[in-house]
Parts: C-alpha cells; sequence; structure tokens
C-alpha cells in the first residue's frame, strides 16, 4: 500500500489552520456560554429566519406604539394642568365677584376689574400651553397659540361693548361677541382649527384622541365671564354703580355655574389618560411576550455548549501539543 506524506510547509499550514477554526470555535462557544445565545443565529435555526425576523418587526412596532402612548399620556398630563389652572382661577374670580358685588357698601370696581384681568390672562396662558413645540388645545392647527392675547380680546371687546346703550344691550352684545358664530370670538380670538387634533395610535387597533380645543362652550364661557368682569370698572360703559354691581353678581354666578362643564372636560380627559395607561400595560405584556418567544428561537443549552467548549479546548491542547512536537524535530535529532 503507498504510503502518502504531506511537506513540511503544509503541515505548517493545517496546522494553523485548524488551530484557527478552533479558536474561533473556542470563542463562539464562549459567547454562547455567558449569554445563553447562539452566536450565529442562522446557523442555529437551520437557515429559517422569518419567526425571527416577525418577532423583531413586532418588538419595532410595540417600541413605536410604546413612545406614542408616552407622547399622549405627556400631552393628556399637560391638558389636565392646564384645565385645572382654568378652574382654579374661575373659581377664584367667581368667590371675588359674588363679594364684591353684594357688598352692602359701594362697589369697588377697580378690584374686582383687576383680579379678573390677572385671571383672564392665566385661562389664557394656560389654553395655549404646548408641548414639543406642539400647541395643545387648537384642534389640528398646533403650530399657533389658539386663542389672541389678553388685551389683544379686552380692546375687541371693548370696542363692541361701548357701543351699547344700556345694560340689557351690553349684555346682548357680550352674548354676539362670544357665541355667535360670527362673533368677535370665533372671527378674531379663537386662532386653532375647527377640526379635532389628531388622535394618538396605540396598537392593537386603539386611537385615543385629545381633542379638547380652546373655543370649547365651557371654556369659552369662563373667558366669558373674566373678560366682561376685566372692563366692569371701565367709565365708558354704559353702567351705573347699581348695573355695575348686579352685573358682578351675574358673572360670577355665570363662572361658578360654568365649572361644571370645565369639570366635564377634565373628567374626559381623565378617561382618555386611563386609556392610555391601559395601553401602556397591554404593550409591555406583549414585548414581554415578544422577547419571551425571541430568547426561547435563539437562545441555547448552555450545558450542552458548555460540554462542547470542554471538548473543543481539549482539541486545541491537543493541538498546541502536536504543533510542539512538530517544531522540535531536525535532521540533527533524527540522526541521534
Amino acid at each position: 500500500m503507498a504510503l502518502q506524506s504531506i511537506g513540511d510547509l503544509a503541515r505548517s499550514f493545517v496546522l494553523r489552520q485548524q488551530g484557527a477554526h478552533l479558536t474561533r470555535e473556542t470563542d463562539r462557544l464562549t459567547r454562547e456560554v455567558s449569554t445563553g445565545r447562539a452566536t450565529d443565529t442562522a446557523r442555529h435555526l437551520s437557515g429559517n429566519l422569518l419567526p425571527l425576523a416577525d418577532i423583531e418587526r413586532a418588538l419595532t412596532l410595540a417600541d413605536a406604539h410604546r413612545e406614542v402612548a408616552r407622547i399622549a399620556a405627556v400631552d393628556a398630563g399637560i391638558m389636565q394642568t392646564a384645565l385645572g389652572r382654568v378652574e382654579e382661577s374661575g373659581r377664584a374670580l367667581a368667590v371675588a365677584a359674588l363679594a364684591t358685588g353684594s357688598a352692602g357698601g359701594a362697589m369697588q370696581p377697580g378690584v374686582i376689574a383687576e383680579a379678573a384681568r390677572n385671571a383672564l390672562s392665566s385661562m389664557i396662558g394656560a389654553l395655549g400651553t404646548g408641548s414639543a413645540g406642539r400647541v395643545l388645545f387648537g384642534g389640528e392647527v398646533t403650530d399657533r397659540a389658539p386663542l389672541a392675547d389678553a388685551d389683544t380680546l379686552l380692546q375687541e371687546l371693548r370696542t363692541v361693548l361701548t357701543a351699547a346703550p344700556d345694560a340689557s344691550a351690553l349684555r346682548g352684545a357680550l352674548d354676539s361677541f362670544f357665541d355667535a358664530a360670527d362673533g368677535g370670538f370665533a372671527t378674531g380670538i379663537y386662532r386653532g382649527g375647527q377640526g379635532s387634533a389628531a388622535g394618538h395610535a396605540l396598537g392593537a387597533g386603539e386611537t385615543v384622541a385629545l381633542s379638547i380645543r380652546a373655543d370649547d362652550a365651557a371654556l369659552r364661557g369662563q373667558i366669558k365671564q373674566a373678560a366682561m368682569l376685566s372692563l366692569i370698572d371701565d367709565p365708558a360703559l354704559a353702567l351705573d354703580p347699581e348695573d355695575r354691581a348686579a352685573l358682578a353678581r351675574e358673572l360670577g354666578t355665570g363662572l361658578l355655574a360654568g365649572q361644571d362643564g370645565v369639570a366635564r372636560l377634565r373628567g374626559q380627559l381623565g378617561f382618555a389618560e386611563e386609556r392610555i395607561a391601559q395601553a401602556v400595560a397591554r404593550i409591555d405584556a406583549e414585548t414581554t411576550g415578544l422577547r419571551v418567544a425571541r430568547n426561547d428561537l435563539v437562545s441555547v443549552d448552555i450545558f450542552e455548549s458548555a460540554a462542547a467548549l470542554e471538548q473543543v479546548q481539549t482539541q486545541l491542547e491537543t493541538l498546541y501539543t502536536i504543533t510542539a512536537r512538530t517544531a522540535r524535530l531536525n535532521l540533527a535529532n533524527f540522526l541521534s
């Protein structure tokens, strides 16, 4: 039988090639033992990567929905705080108006007017709050304040009210300015959109809309009463002291009556916040399940990998021994 052998150079190359292969296997198995996951996913799944790709896609969507839910929760919290400011400002102003208007002595219109101007500025400022550069109470228009500032509102309202010849006409002019479709509030003060803001997609076909606008009847009513009280001391209005006192009481009562409407809006917003919280819990549960499924696909048997690692290390040590012995072979040692 013919014997075949390879030369020294070829033997050296083969030994280096085997050494490199065993070293790579050692590194791969070491990572698998330490992480519990397959290093070569395609090899581990026999080339069938479709289930893993589906899971990764679902995880990406879940992350996107979680971010949308986070933004929705922040927006809802800011809106809830803003409505709280409107409610508190209206309540405090109502108490002041009722107390001042029912006083036994001469009314102090300057005091209530100053308080009303502060409350009006607070209400308008609250409804102009935004998040991440987006205005929240302007409907689909999110790039500008939904309401003109308090000074602009009072200036336009004063122009309309000073033309009223008596208290009855003044009340009619006030109602027309704020409540008519072509009134000054709708055409010049409210600058938001007429449609609702885009909803927040939370996944699983669920969408939550934070659609409260600054021209909502409940909010408009609070602004209306506060604006009129801000002008209660204006000498240009056709009001005598008794009319001013009666109007102050009427406006204070209107502010208190309108609190129910603001509370209703806050309740609607609270319901939306609850839906967002439930969606976050659902998304977290889905994400946990998907991660478990992904781990099941890419995980390895650590004990099996450890046994294979020990075997490869033994092979590598044997190869090192053979390489060392081969390196000591020379003609002098052979002839001795």
